[in-house]
């Protein structure tokens, strides 16, 4: 009798550990399956950046200011710019706001920063902007002038195009802070002096870096 009370003694001691390690290991089931689920939305949903391209690039003048009197490290530039803009997201959309295209030959500045409209991007679209760019007097260094010289006497010229702004991505699930956007598109066109009323060839890889 002895035997068999301690026996039924030591079982009901044990019932309480064996529902602690049941919990236990559902707590745990649950978490892992949680963690799971998290993994799977945030795959599905996770923005990726924007895809930025130069469709076509119109340069009017790209030429010395030679009629200034004030020096001869002026140029004169008249330019058109037709973006193509990708959402490559199948579930998110993209804002764009604050943005801003400029210009660069050789790192210097030739055509000041211009203001674009705000734009929103439903998920897997493809959208166009076209801005024009320019102005009659742009102060370069003399090297700047140089260079350009024999790169139109060689119809080859390069230009590094500038985006800035700031984006952030909407799903129907969350919405996300805004954060900086940075563009650049290297590019090398056929380009002789002066200008063309058409688009000019596009020499290298129309695609541009974009950072976020």
């Amino acid at each position: 009798m002895d035997e068999e009370n301690t026996e039924n003694a030591e079982n009901t001691e044990n019932t309480p550990n064996s529902l602690n390690r049941i919990r236990l290991v559902l707590f745990c089931i649950a978490l892992i399956l949680v963690g799971i689920s998290a993994l799977i939305l945030y795959l599905l949903f996770r923005p990726s950046k924007p895809y930025f391209s130069v469709a076509s690039l119109s340069v009017y003048a790209l030429t010395n200011n030679v009629s200034s009197s004030q020096s001869s490290n002026l140029l004169c530039t008249s330019m058109q710019f037709n973006f193509v803009l990708n959402n490559p997201n199948d579930r998110v959309g993209i804002f764009y706001d604050r943005l801003s295209v400029s210009v660069y030959y050789h790192n210097e500045p030739i055509a000041p920063p211009v203001a674009l409209p705000s734009i929103f991007q439903k998920p897997s679209e493809t959208g166009a902007l076209s801005q024009a760019l320019g102005a009659p007097i742009v102060p370069v260094s003399e090297d700047a002038v140089t260079q350009l010289t024999l790169d139109q006497a060689n119809g080859v010229v390069g230009l590094k195009v500038v985006v800035l702004g700031q984006v952030k991505y909407k799903s129907t699930l969350y919405k996300t802070g805004w954060s900086m956007l940075y563009v650049t598109c290297d590019l090398v066109v056929g380009l002789k002096k002066g200008g063309t009323s058409t688009p000019v060839p596009l020499l290298s890889n129309p695609e541009c870096l974009v950072e976020t």
